[in-house]
């Protein structure tokens, strides 16, 4: 596995809702991750977990664009990233394997 992303509402400290998950089976994020070197993007861990806030995105989605993050998968992570913007009691989590 990659580093499956998803997009959840926390209803409490134990429930969340997910609302959205870009899954990466072929590697693609988990390979950018690894290639680039970009501050915001160094923080996601492909080996383990990381949370970034509503807040986060309008950044999260600049610096995919800062490293030149092209095709479907990363069309797909920019659209999760502008509904996770959208509501600030959204998260976007990052999942790696």
């Amino acid at each position: 596995m990659g580093v499956d992303v998803h997009v959840f509402r926390k209803e409490s400290r134990h429930r969340k809702t997910e609302l959205g998950v870009v899954p990466d089976p072929a590697f693609v994020f988990a390979d950018l991750l690894a290639r680039v070197d970009h501050p915001l993007l160094n923080r996601i861990n492909p080996y383990g977990s990381r949370e970034l806030g509503s807040v986060d995105m309008s950044d999260f989605i600049a610096a995919l664009d800062a490293v030149g993050a092209e095709g479907r998968h990363f069309d797909d992570l920019r659209a999760l990233a502008a509904v996770c913007a959208a509501d600030r009691s959204l998260t976007m989590a990052f999942e790696g394997d």
